[in-house]
């Protein structure tokens, strides 16, 4: 129904819109008649709708296939039922950011991006195009990120903001629980503020090493002459005696003073009461 204005008007009674109907919508038509073309804020607003119903219509299918795919465990005879495995339903991705004024511009490249993978996961502003999987944006796993940068725990889960890690499956043991792997750029970001600078952390880590390499040529220099003795014994005397001391006879120094020496060396001067 239109009113003499040319606008149109949308009844109550239909459940959802698409932002092509909304942009027919809100068209003013000119004096001939004709729809007049669309603004600024009718097309980001029609863009804003198109990819709320895109999020919901993806979020639908995700939900049914978590639930398709949460079938109950068949029996494989003899009386066992095979142990489900506990894995995180899909989610769907989040909306990209519409309107340009509000994204976030690319570290590398500087051109804003409405969405990215290393955005999403490790809140890090690159765009798709510029990430490094090789270099600044490898995933390490957490074992490997404390050796590497010395870091602690506590560095990665308790100094503000804690490091985003993205869990993955545990390839080596299929029951242990999931690999947490971080970003390259975060972590070395964390290790300045840590250490001071990456010059710093060159420095522990050298002065680890010397450490390291110091005690490994100790240990090694224990066990060899270990090895010595037991296969060259005949070159290490075997432990005396205790030795008993056989004094002489004693000579007075003077007044009640007295003194005795015996073969090995020792003397002892003593007082007579």
């Amino acid at each position: 129904m239109q009113g003499s204005s040319g606008i149109t008007s949308v009844t109550s009674s239909q459940n959802c819109v698409s932002p092509c109907q909304l942009l027919q919508c809100n068209m003013v038509s000119d004096g001939d008649g004709e729809p007049a073309a669309p603004s600024a804020a009718q097309r980001a607003r029609a863009e804003r709708s198109r990819l709320r119903a895109r999020a919901l219509r993806d979020a639908r299918l995700v939900a049914r296939s978590a639930r398709a795919a949460a079938a109950p465990p068949a029996d494989c005879g003899g009386g066992f039922v095979p142990e489900a495995t506990a894995e995180a339903a899909p989610r769907a991705p989040p909306a990209p950011l519409v309107h340009r004024s509000v994204q976030p511009a690319c570290l590398a490249c500087g051109t804003r991006f409405p969405q990215s993978f290393l955005l999403d996961t490790f809140d890090h502003s690159v765009c798709d195009a510029c990430r490094d999987d090789a270099g600044a944006h490898a995933l390490l796993p957490r074992t490997q990120a404390k050796s590497e940068f010395l870091l602690q725990d506590c560095d990665l889960d308790a100094r503000p903001p804690p490091l985003r890690a993205l869990a993955r499956p545990n390839p080596h043991r299929e029951h242990a629980p999931p690999m947490r792997l971080y970003l390259r750029a975060q972590l070395e970001a964390r290790a300045c503020e840590v250490w001071g600078s990456l010059a710093a952390l060159e420095a522990e880590r050298a002065a680890r090493a010397e450490r390291r390499e110091r005690a490994e040529r100790k240990a090694a220099g224990r066990r060899l002459r270990a090895l010595r003795m037991d296969v060259r014994s005949s070159l290490f005397a075997a432990p005396r005696a205790p030795h008993e001391h056989a004094f002489g006879p004693e000579t007075r120094v003077r007044g009640d003073e007295y003194r005795r020496e015996c073969a090995c060396g020792l003397v002892e001067t003593y007082e007579k009461m």
